[in-house]
């Protein structure tokens, strides 16, 4: 049973204490003299006293068996099992990364996440990734109050959540520990304990037949011979480092005459799209060792992108688990990139829109054709998804890049880990943005055992 109820931080009550009234006493199993509390992460074995002063919709928790833990003011979900009751949700956000500077209006920045508090409740608190204690085990943040228009967030120092939802890097040793108390439901970590990385998609989806198809073939690159052979079976390939997003460090590359040329795209909204570096047969094994000194890189298969206008255009699917634990698909957006690129990333002088909208008019499809192409994104991207669980690790909120080429053959891109939930407000679908921001802290709640109320 799940009761909406207040929970006090008592100063002067007895050492070890849970205070009750006498209706929750009768909640619980055989009337104990000691029950085990459940706060986030931490738990103690409490004394239960009967104070029949206290309100119906109240408990509290004497402070010094806190040990030093904020206990904010606000409407919690108690649920009780057995001789254990659960004080919940406890719910955290790593929004930023080590060494970030906190202002408040970034802080206020998370409002739109908060915008279901009212089904959750609860504590939820956002924190940089440097001020988590692994020593204490306690985080130091920011708590969020809901008040109206107007809703506060406030500094305090927690236990570690009941689920913690990644949004900034961790390093290694603070993701390993929060991974040994929280387990699964520590999500948008880190497969395996390891970055994701593209060669790594293709290593783990290029196995299974319903999903290779949909992929560009791919080649760790390690020297000349790579290029070459990848060459010899496409007009173009692309160079991609296997740790980079956002396009960076991508250079397209193409055989002419008995060398190469390697296209770099112009990411400056005013300078021309790309710029294109010639590489005789005899330097070309000097300049790929220079390129792999810096990176890791991966060869891909060039797919032959839709233009309009000369902007080519690939799809943002949006991957999302939802509250029943399931991956499900909360929306599709195009990217349109900059006029004659040789990339999508649409911040370097292109745009966004919704996905029917340019499978409709880009592709000239019909209506339900669209609809039949976008599903088959999500089929596609549902299966890689699930295949992403097998491999360890928990993700609930990624974005699946992927291309429609010009005979409607659809291809996996790439797996952006921490998407730019902002791609929906430039396609100008704020109420996808606001769906898409909800719904990782209604999948912690349901992930944490308290399921969000009607």
């Amino acid at each position: 049973m799940i009761m909406a109820m207040y929970v006090k931080k008592l100063h002067h009550a007895e050492k070890d204490s849970l205070h009750v009234n006498q209706a929750f006493l009768r909640k619980l199993a055989s009337k104990p003299s000691t029950v085990k509390v459940h706060f986030g992460a931490w738990n103690r074995q409490l004394k239960v006293k009967v104070s029949p002063n206290l309100p119906s919709d109240t408990i509290g928790i004497s402070s010094q068996s806190l040990e030093g833990y904020s206990l904010p003011s606000l409407k919690y979900k108690v649920l009780v099992k057995g001789n254990h009751v659960h004080i919940g949700p406890v719910l955290g956000i790593v929004a930023f990364k080590p060494g970030a500077a906190i202002t408040m209006e970034k802080v206020k920045n998370y409002n739109d996440y908060l915008r279901p508090y009212s089904q959750i409740q609860g504590l939820i608190y956002i924190c940089r990734a440097d001020d988590i204690s692994l020593q204490a085990k306690k985080i130091r943040g920011y708590y969020y109050t809901p008040g109206g228009a107007k809703p506060n967030w406030t500094l305090g120092t927690f236990p570690y959540p009941s689920a913690l939802y990644r949004r900034a890097a961790l390093n290694p040793p603070t993701y390993r520990a929060l991974k040994r108390v929280l387990g699964p439901r520590l999500f948008n970590g880190y497969f395996l304990g390891d970055h994701f990385n593209k060669w790594k998609l293709w290593k783990w989806l290029s196995p299974h037949p319903a999903i290779r198809k949909h992929l560009p073939h791919t080649r760790k690159l390690q020297s000349r011979k790579d290029l070459d052979e990848m060459l010899s079976r496409y007009n173009a390939v692309y160079l991609k480092p296997t740790m980079e997003s956002m396009a960076r460090g991508i250079i397209k590359a193409v055989r002419k005459g008995d060398g190469y040329q390697f296209i770099y795209p112009e990411n400056n909204k005013k300078a021309s799209p790309y710029r294109i570096v010639s590489v005789g047969s005899k330097e070309a094994a000097g300049f790929l060792a220079n390129l792999l000194r810096e990176h890791q890189y991966i060869v891909q298969q060039g797919i032959e992108m839709k233009r309009q206008g000369g902007r080519g255009i690939d799809f943002r699917v949006i991957m999302q688990k939802n509250e029943q634990l399931q991956w499900s698909c909360t929306g599709v957006i195009a990217r349109f990139g900059k006029k004659n690129g040789i990339v999508t990333n649409f911040t370097s002088a292109g745009f966004a829109s919704k996905g029917l909208n340019a499978l409709q008019g880009t592709y000239g499809y019909s209506r339900s054709q669209s609809l039949r192409t976008q599903q088959r994104m999500i089929e596609i991207c549902t299966k890689a998804c699930k295949i992403f669980d097998s491999k360890g690790g928990n993700y609930a909120d990624i974005g699946v890049d992927v291309m429609v080429d010009k005979n409607g053959h659809i291809y996996v891109l790439e797996v952006n880990i921490l998407p730019d939930h902002h791609l929906a407000l430039y396609a100008k679908q704020r109420d996808l943005y606001l769906k898409q921001v909800a719904k990782p802290l209604l999948y912690a709640n349901a992930l944490s055992g308290f399921k969000a109320s009607n």
